[in-house]
């Protein structure tokens, strides 16, 4: 369960949890309520990620029988990962990478969406 303890911000970093997130890279921060869109896009990425990896190790025939249980299992430990409701914050990578929407935690709960929004408007007032 997340409470607001669970947040920190003070005027070097965000901290949720043990992660931290320095202020000077955080250049936007929102709450997003997932569709069943993003649900079945993350599902099945994440299965033909672990269904990849599977091929790649197994590429002959062992592979054949791997892969479509691997997929299977991707998919099957992405769904148990589905959250509603996410906070996010838009973070300034130092490699390449650049700009970034980056979700710090994540719900199923409508409380804890409060929660989320209260936290995105305080990390929006402290990084302006």
């Amino acid at each position: 369960m997340i409470v607001a303890d669970d947040f920190h911000i003070n005027n070097a970093k965000v901290v949720f949890k043990r992660d931290e997130y320095p202020l000077s890279k955080i250049r936007g921060a929102r709450v997003k309520t997932n569709s069943l869109k993003d649900h079945v896009l993350r599902v099945v990425i994440i299965g033909l990620i672990v269904s990849s990896v599977v091929w790649m190790i197994c590429p002959d025939s062992l592979g054949l029988l791997t892969a479509p249980v691997a997929l299977i299992v991707g998919i099957l430990s992405a769904m148990a990962t589905v959250r509603k409701y996410e906070l996010q914050i838009e973070f300034q990578h130092i490699d390449e990478t650049g700009l970034q929407w980056v979700s710090i935690a994540k719900t199923n709960k409508l409380s804890v969406k409060e929660l989320f929004e209260k936290q995105a408007s305080e990390i929006l007032r402290n990084i302006t």
